[in-house]
């Protein structure tokens, strides 16, 4: 992200610990009663009327259960910047921030097909557009289906339908998933084998032979959560 792009600190800080709050189903009272900050200046945090000192924000970020750098991190900025970018309208944004629908990046890679992920396991790329879908749990994004593996078996999965993968809830034995390690990106059906120490990969189209995997190469699995076959 270019220096041009950032907002003013003040601004996307609020932005960030809003979002984080939601994620964690946290009101807003809540996080002032455990931050011993009053509502309404945790309220002008969020809507970035003020700049929070860093006492505050190690309070915050303690409240959060999460370190203070991660409130500032560049990915966490994209993330928010995209769900402030998807706000087309005063009442969508009023439905976006009571919880009544959900921002959803939808990434595209940039020069491959292959996406990176940061240290939380989101994707670092290029946001094509985002989208605004009923409540999902958790962190989120999409992807679009490209690899020929998993066209035309029984789940009836189409090149170029968008694919909804979020960290909760956790990925179990015949969840479709997104499985990234060091050298492999796939989206599989997997189960997990040998006590749950080795993943097995499953494509569609039943041509693709199974791979296995040990589960402590894998460094972001996501399941899939919701599929957009038209869009």
């Amino acid at each position: 992200m270019s220096k041009d792009s950032i907002p003013p600190v003040h601004r996307y800080v609020g932005r960030v610990i809003h979002l984080l709050r939601k994620e964690r189903g946290m009101r807003q009272s809540e996080l002032a009663s455990l931050t011993g900050l009053k509502q309404p200046n945790l309220s002008r945090i969020e809507n970035g009327l003020v700049v929070p000192r860093r006492s505050t924000l190690e309070k915050v970020a303690m409240a959060l259960d999460l370190e203070v750098r991660e409130l500032l991190s560049e990915s966490k900025v994209r993330e928010v910047e995209a769900k402030w970018g998807a706000v087309l309208s005063p009442r969508n944004a009023g439905q976006l921030f009571a919880g009544r629908l959900a921002a959803v990046p939808l990434y595209q890679a940039e020069n491959s097909p292959r996406l990176e992920f940061d240290a939380s396991g989101f994707p670092i790329g290029k946001v094509q557009l985002t989208l605004q879908l009923l409540p999902i749990s958790g962190r989120c994004f999409g992807l679009r289906l490209q690899d020929p593996a998993m066209l035309g078996g029984p789940t009836g999965f189409r090149s170029g339908e968008v694919l909804v993968f979020a960290d909760q809830p956790q990925v179990q034995a015949g969840d479709f998933a997104l499985v990234h390690t060091d050298a492999l990106q796939v989206f599989r059906r997997v189960f997990f084998e040998d006590e749950g120490l080795e993943l097995r990969l499953l494509a569609e189209d039943g041509a693709q032979p199974e791979r296995r995997l040990k589960i402590n190469e894998v460094r972001v699995l996501r399941k899939l959560v919701r599929r957009i076959q038209e869009f």
